[in-house]
């Protein structure tokens, strides 16, 4: 047998170090599965449903900073495909996406399943294209590879008609180089330091743009924090990269009336580590504030109504955290006492919160008891949802890329897929999901998968038959409860249907025994938690009430 196109992909994707390929094939993709079928270098994963299949692969650029591919069919198999992508595109991170496509050359079919899909990709890709012809795959391959991987990472999708793949005469494959990024100007760095050292309360803000696959990175970011003793947050997204278990640990940044802003509200200083504009903004600048706002990242900022940074140190991050801590000294004029009240009452909340182990369950005491449950580098996979936000404030995280958040485009039905992708790059690790019942039963389909794969999972579903954060909001603004209730099936026999196991938490105070029992049996657990929805509105009610003045005094 020849070798075509479809061959040709294949060795493309395999000499660029794909593992993995998640997705659903369809009838154009015949030839592109049995390329992967003779070839055996790749895994192929199949999904129950596109978005998974790409939440999966999104997860593992994440994880490794390595391409994954997500493959579709043409028509609806793409349109599903576009949630994952425009996640991946907010989230800066590296994945493939392949779709199929009827034969360019010879359509019987007249517009049965036609979409315009390079077009639908565009603005949520950094690369679309549809592959001509056999002689052009080479090069368009290697485009859409440097595109993903290169600069700010992100997805890049190629279109591959039947007839195409079945192709003889190809092109030549050219292998992808990809570069680093400059090293930041010394005198950029050398200003950073003079803002800094000048400062009366500086504050480091850990963002998601540090959360890249470079160990190196982390380490200088924790080397300038234990240098110089300056306080630092977390974004949800940064959450991890610096350890959070120390007393400079002011909190995770989540919404503006939390403790964590009356700290970034104290600070005339801020390093902006990281920033991204990925991320929902975390503080608003305003022009009369007089803060000053220190813009480190490999890319400049784009700047908005919201965040314009008086300085900024563009380049290499771990180089640029690297000769800012030579080049600082710590100033024994700081005033971090502010800052650090503000993180004692985080602190005292969080405690306050996670003391109650009576039933229904209260979710601060859910998250501390997985916090114990869980070791330094085992991985949290968080959805969208009210659970988010108790989760990424009450559970510290103390290695890099050990939870997993999507504050980029905020999707819901995340949590399972990510996970499975993480259980495959950590099979060594304990990886367990919290999700909310409306984000569960959204791609709670992928169980299957999780089973079929012999994968170890905990899927922890937070259960108030509603959409528990928009009640919340809902009841926090004075409106009424409306639209956002819902009845779920019996989530033990749920899960049972699926081949996993379930379990119902009647009594709190037997989670962690529950963890340890599932943990040692091995296999998908899903733990249906019945949740006090009281305690949304009580922690919105504090946030809601907290006066940053009381943190200023001497």
């Amino acid at each position: 047998m020849n070798r075509t196109a479809a061959d040709q992909l294949v060795e493309a994707l395999a000499a660029e170090g794909v593992k993995y390929v998640f997705g659903i094939p369809g009838d154009e993709n015949l030839h592109f599965m049995e390329a992967l079928r003779t070839n055996g270098d790749i895994e192929f994963v199949l999904c129950r449903h596109e978005q998974g299949a790409g939440f999966m692969a999104a997860a593992y650029g994440r994880l490794t900073g390595k391409l994954a591919v997500a493959m579709t069919t043409l028509g609806a198999g793409a349109t599903n495909l576009t949630t994952a992508m425009a996640h991946a595109h907010l989230a800066a991170i590296p994945m493939l996406a392949l779709t199929g496509q009827k034969a360019v050359r010879d359509n019987k079919q007249g517009q049965y399943q036609l979409v315009d899909v390079v077009t639908m990709m565009r603005p949520i890709s950094k690369f679309t294209a549809q592959i001509p012809s056999g002689a052009m795959l080479g090069a368009l391959v290697r485009q859409a590879m440097m595109s993903a991987l290169g600069g700010r990472q992100g997805p890049a999708h190629l279109e591959l008609p039947e007839d195409v793949a079945q192709e003889e005469q190809l092109g030549p494959m050219v292998p992808c180089h990809h570069g680093t990024a400059p090293v930041p100007s010394p005198a950029s760095v050398r200003a950073a330091a003079e803002l800094l050292y000048s400062a009366r309360r500086p504050l480091i803000m850990v963002g998601g743009g540090t959360r890249a696959n470079r160990p190196e990175v982390a380490a200088a970011v924790r080397a300038l924090i234990d240098k110089t003793q300056i306080p630092f947050v977390a974004t949800m997204m940064g959450k991890g990269v610096a350890d959070e278990r120390g007393p400079l640990y002011v909190g995770t940044s989540i919404l503006p009336g939390d403790y964590t802003n009356c700290a970034i509200q104290s600070a005339d200083v801020i390093l902006n580590v990281g920033h991204d504009v990925l991320e929902k903004p975390t503080f608003h600048m305003r022009v009369d504030d007089k803060r000053t706002v220190i813009h480190l990242n490999p890319f400049p900022a784009q700047g908005d109504t919201v965040y314009f940074p008086q300085h900024q140190v563009v380049g290499d991050m771990a180089a640029a955290l690297e000769g800012l801590a030579e080049a600082l000294e710590p100033n024994p004029s700081w005033d971090h006492a502010p800052i650090l009240r503000a993180a004692v009452a985080m602190r005292n909340s969080i405690e306050r919160h996670a003391a109650d182990a009576s039933a229904p369950a209260k979710p601060g005491y859910i998250v501390r008891q997985l916090r114990e449950f869980m070791e330094d580098t085992d991985i949290l996979s968080l959805d969208n949802g009210i659970h988010m936000l108790w989760a990424t404030r009450g559970y510290g995280a103390y290695e890099p890329n050990t939870m997993l958040i999507d504050h980029a485009l905020g999707s819901m039905g995340i949590s399972l897929p990510a996970a499975i992708a993480a259980k495959l790059v950590h099979p060594e690790r304990k990886v367990v999901v919290i999700t909310g019942d409306g984000g569960f039963m959204m791609n709670s389909q992928e169980l299957e998968t999780a089973v079929r794969l012999g994968l170890d999972l905990i899927v922890v579903v937070f259960n108030d038959n509603a959409l528990g954060m928009i009640r919340a909001k809902q009841m926090a603004s004075g409106l009424g409860d409306f639209g956002v209730g819902f009845q779920n099936p019996d989530l033990v026999g749920y899960a049972e249907s699926f081949g996993a196991r379930g379990h119902r938490l009647d009594d709190p105070s037997q989670f962690r025994t529950l963890l340890d029992d599932a943990a040692a049996a091995g296999g998908v657990h899903v733990v249906d938690v019945p949740i006090d929805a009281r305690q949304n509105m009580a922690l919105m009610q504090e946030m809601q009430s907290i006066d940053c003045v009381q943190f200023n005094g001497d």
